[in-house]
């Protein structure tokens, strides 16, 4: 269960079912997010508000989510969120890729509610 002032989080997520999921996952266990579909919603998202964390799909219509958290993490005014990567990539490959562009978490879908949980709440620990 978040603190009493959870993390607020940042979705970037194109397959509306999966998002559906991820928002009714997280509002139930309390915490704050906004959604977004595109790579290029996610920048301006990130320049408007302050976010703990991003869960970053890799495959996104505009943008490949890597290259995504590359620029989210070489960018400073974007706030130096967190990286959590949901997707279905599971190869070794792509995982590498995940934690070398600035993921700390990398879960694959599909994934449990509460290995989602987990992971937010992990990332909300480290502040």
């Amino acid at each position: 269960m978040p603190s009493e002032h959870p993390p607020r989080l940042l979705i970037v997520e194109d397959d509306l079912a999966i998002l559906k999921l991820e928002a009714a996952i997280l509002t139930e266990a309390g915490y704050a997010f906004d959604a977004v579909s595109t790579g290029e919603d996610a920048i301006r998202a990130l320049k408007k508000s302050r976010y703990a964390a991003v869960l970053l799909d890799v495959g996104l219509p505009d943008t490949d989510g890597f290259k995504l958290a590359d620029h989210i993490r070489r960018e400073p005014e974007l706030g130096n969120p967190y990286v959590i990567y949901l997707t279905a990539k599971a190869d070794v490959q792509s995982m590498q890729t995940g934690f070398t562009t600035g993921g700390v978490f990398y879960l694959t879908k599909p994934f449990t509610r509460a290995k989602l949980l987990d992971v937010v709440k992990a990332v909300a620990e480290m502040g």
